[in-house]
């Protein structure tokens, strides 16, 4: 069985494109009977705009996963809703922290952030009672099959090795903003015939955390490839050539498809590690292939 993915928003698109880029992120995968969408992207308008040029009909998505709450990954979903009509319901998939509100920790930041993004809720964003008649959410914590190749990884909530926290936000949990964790973080896993694929919305577990427990759920599996955003900008250099020496000798150097927040300085510090046959980036636009 072939598998398509696509990548519909991310960071940056290939020159002279009609894309939109934006700071979000939003995959579609393509099985023979399912389509699942993972992440919604920051803005409803870029979303629409992409899938329409890609042409992909937002009825058709049977199943929406979010790979965390951050609004640059959840915020399209009103306009995805608003453009599936009399659709049936659309079940979205994620950790239960992704359906909680989010904010700037320091009140001072907070405002500035205000300004500057002009928005004050950084997690799921607050739907009108229309919108959540249409949705079905679906909490989970343990790897989840989502069709029987493509599992979510589960939570992540002790790190072997260092995650890429954001520690200037706090989750609202029983009614009480909180510091934020980020043990939403979900990525995942698809089961190919040349061995195992991750997809990571932002890695905020730490890309090897997020290597080390793939390889648990499937011990006897190699690492294939890695694609999506790693959140690798917020490392130093010698912490990305920690990284890069792991990927080296403990997963036997998986083919590199980045985007969205593994920045422009990490791509580069790897590109010259690996080299341009290992590490790639993926865009707004492109797509990938995999025999299932």
């Amino acid at each position: 069985m072939q598998v398509k993915l696509t990548n519909i928003v991310d960071n940056t698109t290939q020159d002279n494109s009609d894309f939109i880029p934006s700071d979000g992120l939003s995959y579609l995968f393509e099985f023979e009977d399912k389509k699942i969408l993972f992440d919604a992207g920051d803005q409803g308008m870029v979303l629409r705009h992409n899938m329409q040029l890609l042409d992909i009909d937002p009825k058709s998505i049977d199943t929406l996963v979010l790979s965390h709450g951050h609004w640059d990954h959840t915020f399209g979903i009103e306009a995805l809703i608003n453009s599936r009509g009399d659709a049936p319901v659309l079940e979205i998939i994620a950790h239960p922290h992704a359906f909680k509100e989010r904010r700037v920790a320091k009140f001072v930041l907070r405002i500035l952030a205000l300004l500057k993004y002009k928005i004050y809720n950084f997690g799921f964003p607050i739907l009108s009672k229309e919108i959540r008649e249409k949705i079905s959410l679906t909490p989970v914590t343990e790897p989840f099959e989502l069709t029987p190749s493509l599992t979510t990884i589960g939570e992540i909530s002790e790190w072997k090795e260092k995650p890429s926290k954001i520690d200037k936000l706090t989750i609202k949990i029983d009614k009480k903003f909180v510091n934020d964790e980020l043990l939403d973080d979900l990525s995942l896993i698809l089961k190919t015939k040349e061995g195992i694929v991750l997809i990571l919305g932002c890695g905020h577990a730490g890309v090897l955390n997020i290597c080390s427990r793939a390889t648990e759920i499937y011990p006897n599996e190699d690492i294939k490839m890695i694609i999506g955003g790693t959140h690798l900008v917020a490392l130093a250099e010698e912490e990305l050539e920690y990284v890069a020496k792991k990927l080296e000798k403990e997963y036997k150097k998986p083919m590199l498809y980045f985007s969205h927040c593994t920045g422009k300085k990490a791509i580069k510090f790897m590109t010259n590690y690996f080299g341009k046959e290992i590490v790639n980036s993926f865009k707004v636009g492109d797509t990938l292939s995999f025999e299932c």
